[in-house]
């Protein structure tokens, strides 16, 4: 019909469009029909026929004299538009019935939504064939889809597989697919895919068919012609052409929709072919022409040779060929675009005529916007600019403004183009206007939230969809989709101030990737038509190895703006993966993508969001009403495992807070569904009667509105329970101190009625109410331990979901509230009652059933074990808190449950339950608890057996808990009078037993027995007496025991128990401490003689102070501390070195008896030995240097130094005499005499003037660190007196004069007594040397005479008899 190389313009074919062409031999494909048979016809209202409808973009065919882009159809007025359906396979013959146009996103009819949001939704079509949508089976195929007809097409080497995808909801249009055997295939695999296009027609679709590499075409004008069995009808019933002039190695890329029965050949050269299937009175015939720029010829060879060669029409890489509007009957514009940015516009005429009205390079346009508007740096050489698709925007679209093709063939097209880099690529969409030699860029829509780079060689070209209304752009990829809005956001001033800041938001866009581990891929996709009702943009997609899929985009909310949708949040991403991510469809990846980013803080408020509108199923996604409770727990359960799931896989971690409340509100959600399962069991009880109203119903029912959402009886919504598990459960922690209150106010109510409530109910409800408690609490505490780690917290350490520190940064936990820890205790204690209640042997009418008591009782442990997870949660919070308050309430809470929990522990064996008391005890090592169980236990044995066993168990928890168990094991024993039968007892137990008293120095007492008769330990006996002694405060006892342990001590010595050295150190420590109590025997002694007469205790103490305490008179503090210390030593109280000084150097020496005299004129010395005895240079250096200075002191003002210093008429015997009597003058001469001054030397007056004469002073010393001020200075007072008097007497008696010359006296006398003491040392020591002698000489005399014999011991020089000789 068409020549290719004599083409009529379009300006001839306008003139004169019923002129026959002439046709070249060549080119021509058509059938041609016999003249003969041909006759004309009357064209009438009812035979009549208007040309085809055009197709836009080459997808959707549309009626004459309406403009339609972009692929969209709108509904059909006309017969032509209707399909029709086989009666076998998916037609049906010669009927005629509508598409039936009802929407998908309709609960009923068979569709899956995949993810939603308020912008979009993504539903996969249930009319899918299983062969398709099997990847596994389905093979290499590719497919297209006529969303105007509501069929799908598929192509594979050998045949073509047709569908109804827009189907009804009833069975009976459930149809089958329509399975085509395609003529000649080609038996090369690696060949392209044959290509197809469903075409309407007045009946039923037609199919054409073309084969890319031989160039083959077959055309039917049925679909039941084409799915004729008969291979020969089927050829019959067909018009096959072929393409020619193909180039080696050139194939047919695509094929769009140009013309009714026209269509335009993309060949992968880049020239077009214009294919027409009909001729012009309607007959099938197929026809092509190579398309070429007529107009630009011109004569002669070179003419000939550009019209092949040129630019026009040769080696061009094409990225898009679309058909835009008609603007005149049997006319057709076709734009194509390349992809260095290149287009031309095509006129092209049913006639065959054809001519490029319009080229133009935007190259330059488009990439300079492309830079503007992605924000891409100017000498950025690293991308490669394409345009990769492009779609002419439809007539009338909302948001943009857009005009009709005129005759020069001016349009708007959005464009797809891509600035591709090595890792990343910047998209865009581009709007521009397209007129005849310019182009005008018009607005840029810079791709924000995909960057990934194209793969070099893929299966499916990116693609452009704007669906009507024009609201969305949808970007085809090959495994991902991309949704931009086209509505432009208001200009108001909060707009207009966020672009001058450069802050306001680019139009809404999202993208949706396919699963990389999947094979999933887009192999066709178009637009649906205008859907006015909904007010939708949608488009379909054909995916490989899944199906159907339908994406629309939601219109904005009445009062929303584009400005209030702008932004992608991070909370509907969460919800898109929480809701949607873990279908059986599993199309869609919900991994956030790199170029949408949240910050941390709406992450985590997202987070919080979601994971609380599922806790109170507010969100849309999550039904709340289901025929099964537990299934819709399971649901919320399951979708906040899954929140917590992707938030740890895809985000950065979370803030620790965050995660605990997340982790909370999970295992509220596990608590739930066990408390849910409790009530179910208890209304599930067939003898339950149904006036008997359970407690947590009750509980819900008078719970206070602010603690509940209430029911709605308009909804009719008339079970509370339910409602409450619905929205509530986020509220557990008031239910589960509610349950003991509920039982509590039912008893009071009972009691103000006048009602008596029997023990079988009694025991009912708190049974109810123990239910409601456990199977929250340790459901809560389980969950809590078990995933933690899962919650992104394996860190935090816990014991049975109690955590062991790290509560600083943790607000109030839900599972320890202080109503939780109070009425679990109140519970343990009233179920205890009645279990033990109702375990009594008399029964009464009334009373608990048996099954109810031993429930109970069982149940007890459990509670107590709760009660202890409760206490030390909340005990650990509140010390972990700022406030000194909580800190204080958090250690006497601390106290408390330690009390609490022993007398729980210990109470369970009365419920019959004394293996849980035992293993509790154990668990948490609370051997005074176990100790008193054990016990218990073992009085109540009732055979040897058991006794045994216990005997068995007590010695495992020596090994299991070591020094706790013995502590507690021993010690209950011994405070209970038991020591007999611990020393005497098992010997198993012995080991264990020394090594408790030897770290008990309270039990010395006992430890020194045993360790000399059991372990004959001399040297640990030593020490316990030594420690024994400490603790004595009798003087005879402390005596006695410092002399055993003396004794002790040798006895080790002798035994090689302890090396010399050490023994005499040890000895030294004990004589001294007998030197102490020797200076307080003698003290008393001489004291004792004054008090014969006193009838009590206070008389011994006055008579006592009458005759010794002159020196203390006036002085209050000296004087009460004397009276103190002279009670106790005459009480025969042991004193310290501190008061036996302070004794020694107050007391008189008036009227002393004569046995004692020497001791008063030795007591400062006394005194001194005492100081160096307590070791306070040790201890207290400040204490030993100013109780040196008090001694010295008051020995100097013990005497009157005034009337010694006035020695007028006194001859140098008596002044000798009177210095000689001074106790200053004893004191000295007594220490020279016993070398004591030879590592102190006397301290002279001077150097104890003013010691203790102040607070300041005495502060010098620790002992008075925690005096008050006040009694210090009281003291300080007394010490200035005594301070006063010595300055007296180094002024008016010279003692400061007489010092050195008393201290010479002294050490003379000293001397002289020495040496008198050493001539009678050495006459006593030569006389016994002289008696010794002559004692041998008579027994070696005696036993010469008897004779030599070997039985008799030999004597040795010193007269000891020698053994064995």
């Amino acid at each position: 019909m068409f020549s290719p190389d004599a083409a009529v313009p379009a300006s001839v074919a306008a003139r004169n469009p019923r002129r026959r062409q002439r046709t070249g031999s060549d080119d021509s494909l058509a059938l041609r029909p016999n003249p003969k048979r041909i006759r004309r016809s009357g064209l009438t209202s009812e035979t009549f026929q208007p040309p085809d409808t055009t197709n836009v973009n080459g997808r959707i065919p549309h009626v004459a004299e309406e403009v339609f882009t972009n692929g969209h159809a709108k509904k059909p007025t006309n017969v032509r538009h209707a399909s029709v359906d086989t009666t076998s396979l998916a037609i049906r013959h010669r009927g005629v019935k509508k598409v039936d146009r009802e929407r998908r996103t309709s609960k009923n009819d068979g569709s899956i939504e995949l993810t939603k949001n308020e912008n979009y939704i993504v539903t996969q079509l249930p009319t899918t064939p299983e062969s398709i949508r099997d990847y596994h089976a389905s093979g290499k195929w590719q497919g297209e889809i006529s969303a105007s007809l509501g069929y799908a097409l598929a192509m594979t080497q050998s045949q073509a597989i047709v569908w109804r995808y827009a189907q009804g909801t009833t069975s009976a249009e459930q149809l089958k697919p329509l399975n085509i055997k395609l003529p000649n295939p080609s038996n090369n695999s690696r060949h392209p895919l044959p290509l197809g296009i469903l075409v309407p027609t007045s009946a039923e679709p037609a199919l054409l068919v073309v084969m890319p590499t031989s160039g083959r075409i077959t055309y039917w004008e049925s679909l039941a012609n084409a799915a004729s069995v008969d291979s020969n009808r089927q050829k019959q019933q067909s018009v096959q052409g072929t393409v020619t002039g193909m180039l080696s190695g050139e194939s047919i890329t695509t094929i769009t929709e140009a013309e009714p029965r026209a269509f335009v050949l993309c060949l992968s050269t880049g020239r077009l072919v214009h294919l027409t299937v009909s001729d012009s009175r309607g007959k099938p015939s197929i026809n092509f022409q190579y398309l070429r720029d007529t107009g630009a010829q011109s004569g002669g060879l070179f003419g000939s040779l550009r019209g092949v060669f040129g630019n026009a029409g040769w080696r061009k890489d094409v990225a898009a060929v679309r058909a835009g509007e008609s603007w005149q009957r049997g006319q057709r514009y076709v734009v194509v675009a390349t992809s260095r940015g290149s287009f031309q516009t095509w006129d092209l005429s049913w006639n065959g005529t054809h001519s490029l009205v319009n080229e133009v390079d935007a190259k330059d346009d488009l990439l300079h916007a492309l830079i503007e508007g992605a924000d891409v740096p100017h000498d950025n050489k690293e991308h490669v600019f394409k345009v990769l698709d492009f779609t002419i925007l439809p007539s009338g679209g909302s948001g943009n403004e857009v005009a009709r093709m005129g005759k020069r063939g001016d349009c708007k097209l959005l464009t797809l183009t891509v600035l591709k880099g090595a890792e990343s690529s910047r998209y865009a969409l581009i709007g521009l206007t397209l007129a005849t030699g310019s182009v005008t860029i018009d607005v840029v829509h810079p791709i924000t939230c995909y960057t990934t780079s194209l793969p070099a060689e893929t299966q499916f070209k990116p693609q452009v969809l704007v669906p009507e209304p024009v609201q969305v752009a949808f970007l085809m990829l090959q495994k991902s989709v991309v949704l931009v809005s086209l509505v432009e956001i208001e200009e108001t001033p909060s707009s207009q101030l966020q672009m001058e800041a450069r802050t306001l938001p680019d139009p809404f866009q999202d993208a949706l990737d396919f699963r990389s581990t999947k094979p999933y891929r887009v192999v066709g996709c178009a637009s649906e038509v205008d859907d006015r009702i909904h007010a939708q943009s949608s488009c379909v997609l054909m995916i490989y190895g899944f199906g159907l899929v339908r994406i629309s985009a939601l219109p904005m909310r009445e009062g929303q703006s584009a400005l209030d949708r702008a932004t992608v949040s991070a909370k509907t991403k969460l919800e898109q993966a929480v809701y949607f991510g873990n279908l059986p469809q599993d199309l869609l990846d919900f991994s956030p993508r790199s170029e949408i980013s949240f910050d941390q803080e709406e992450v985590e408020a997202a987070a919080l969001s979601v994971s609380h509108s599922i806790m109170s199923s507010t969100s849309v996604y999550m039904p709340s009403i289901s025929p099964s409770m537990d299934q819709q727990l399971q649901r919320r359960s399951t979708a906040l495992a899954d929140l917590n799931k992707h938030l740890r896989q895809h985000y950065p971690p979370l803030g620790r807070l965050t995660r605990w409340k997340l982790l909370w509100n999970a295992e509220k959600m596990a608590a739930a569904k066990a408390l849910w399962r409790c009530y179910n069991a208890i209304i599930s009880n067939h003898k339950r009667s149904s006036d008997d109203k359970s407690v947590l119903a009750e509980l819900i029912e008078s719970l206070h509105e602010s603690l509940k959402t209430e029911n709605q009886p308009e909804h009719h919504e008339t079970d509370g329970v339910r409602h409450w598990f619905v929205h509530d459960v986020w509220r557990l922690e008031y239910i589960i101190p509610w349950a003991q209150n509920m039982v509590e106010l039912m008893f009071e109510n009972a009691v103000e009625d006048n009602k008596r409530i029997e023990p079988a109910i009694q025991a009912r409800l708190v049974s109810e109410a123990n239910d409601i408690q456990l199977s929250s609490l340790e459901t809560a505490f389980g969950f809590r331990e078990a995933n933690v780690a899962a919650y992104g917290l394996a860190d935090e350490t816990m014991i049975d979901g109690v955590l062991l520190g790290g509560y600083e940064d943790l607000p109030e936990i839900w599972t320890s509230t202080a109503n939780i820890v109070e009425r679990v205790k109140t519970m343990t204690d009233v179920s205890r009652e009645l279990a033990c209640l109702g375990e009594d042997d008399d029964a009464n009418e009334g009373d608990p059933l048996p099954d109810l008591v031993l429930k109970l009782a069982a149940d007890n442990p459990r509670q107590v074990q709760i009660c202890c997870q409760t206490y030390i949660e909340r005990f650990r919070w509140l010390q972990s808190r700022p406030e000194a308050e909580s800190k204080a309430a958090g250690e006497k809470l601390k106290q408390a449950h330690f009390a609490v929990r022993k007398a729980l522990f210990k109470s369970l064996p009365d419920v019959g339950q004394p293996e849980k008391a035992i293993y509790l005890a154990e668990k948490y090592r609370d051997m005074d608890a176990l100790a008193d169980i054990i016990e218990g236990e073992m009085l109540s044995a009732e055979s040897d057996e058991t006794v045994r066993l216990l005997e068995e168990r007590i010695y495992s928890y020596f090994v299991t808990f070591g020094t706790k168990w013995s502590n507690a094991f021993f010690k209950k024993h011994l405070d209970g009078g038991k020591a007999v039968d611990i020393l005497n007892g098992n010997t198993n137990f012995k080991d264990h037993l020394t090594q408790f008293l030897r770290h008990q120095p309270n039990y010395a007492k006992l430890g020194w027995i045993h360790e000399v008769a059991s372990e004959q330990s001399y040297v640990a006996a030593a020490e316990d007496l030594m420690l024994a002694q400490q603790q004595e405060t009798n003087l005879w006892s402390r005596k006695v025991s410092l002399s055993m342990g003396r004794l002790s001590l040798l006895a080790a010595t002798g035994k090689g128990q302890v090396k010399d050295k050490n023994s005499k150190n040890f000895i030294r420590t004990i004589d001294e401490n007998l030197t102490l109590l020797a200076i307080q025997e003698r003290l008393c002694n001489h004291v004792k003689p004054t008090i014969r007469n006193a009838l009590d205790a206070d008389a011994e103490v006055d008579l006592a102070l009458q005759k010794y305490g002159s020196k203390a008179e006036g002085k209050s503090t000296l004087r009460h501390s004397l009276e103190k210390h002279v009670r106790k030593m005459l009480a025969l109280e042991t004193l310290s070195p501190e008061a036996l000084i302070d004794t020694l150097t107050l007391l008189g020496g008036e009227g002393a008896f004569p046995e004692n005299e020497g001791f008063m004129g030795s007591r400062f010395f006394y005194a001194f030995k005492v100081l160096r005895l307590a070791s306070f240079e040790m201890s207290d250096p400040g204490l030993k240097e100013l109780q040196e200075k008090f001694i010295w002191r008051r020995c100097m003002i013990r005497d009157d130094w005034k009337a010694i210093n006035r020695t007028e008429l006194k001859a140098d015997g008596q002044a000798e005499v009177e210095t000689g009597a001074t106790a200053l003058f004893q004191t000295l001469r007594e220490g020279f005499r016993t070398g004591f001054w030879d590592k102190s030397a006397p301290l002279p007056p001077s150097k104890v003037l003013e010691a203790g004469t102040s607070i300041d002073a005495l502060r010098v010393s620790s002992h008075f660190a925690n005096v008050p001020e006040n009694a210090l200075a009281v003291f300080a007072q007394d010490l200035e007196k005594e301070d006063e008097l010595l300055g007296r007497y180094m002024e008016e008696g010279r003692l400061d004069e007489r010092w050195k010359g008393v201290v010479e006296a002294a050490k003379a006398s000293a001397r002289d007594e020495a040496d008198s003491k050493g001539e009678e040392q050495l006459r006593i020591r030569n006389a016994q040397e002289d008696f010794s002698a002559r004692m041998f000489e008579k027994d070696r005399e005696v036993y010469s005479q008897e004779g030599s014999r070997e039985d008799i011991a030999a004597i040795d020089e010193q007269g000891d008899v020698i053994m064995g000789v």
